[in-house]
């Protein structure tokens, strides 16, 4: 893993999807955090972005996938644009964090 040098996709993928979720949720919310520091959000987003690939090889409910699509969206790196002020960033990564940490419903 790129972004997460001290761990491999099979350390990650031994969890199961939702404790994956919730990695990906914290790193996310550790984004939202530091949205004034565009260089770490921009790291933080990139290792959520990499749990979240991991999570897409998982078998989730379709009505989590569903549930779970648009943030995928949200979470690319279009919306990473050096456009985006700090409360911009900080608020996407905030919602596509609480999407994340949502249980998976059968």
């Amino acid at each position: 893993m790129n972004a997460h040098k001290n761990l491999s996709r099979l350390d990650v993928v031994k969890y199961g999807s939702q404790k994956i979720a919730q990695m990906a949720a914290s790193e996310f919310y550790r984004a939202a955090k530091r949205a004034a520091q565009p260089d770490a959000a921009r790291a933080c987003f990139a290792r959520g972005r990499e749990l979240m690939g991991i999570l897409e090889t998982q078998t989730i409910s379709s009505r989590a996938a569903k549930r779970l699509k648009p943030i995928f969206i949200c979470a690319s790196e279009h919306w990473l644009r050096a456009d985006r002020s700090p409360a911009q960033l900080a608020k996407i990564a905030t919602e596509i964090a609480y999407e994340l940490e949502r249980p998976f419903a059968p």
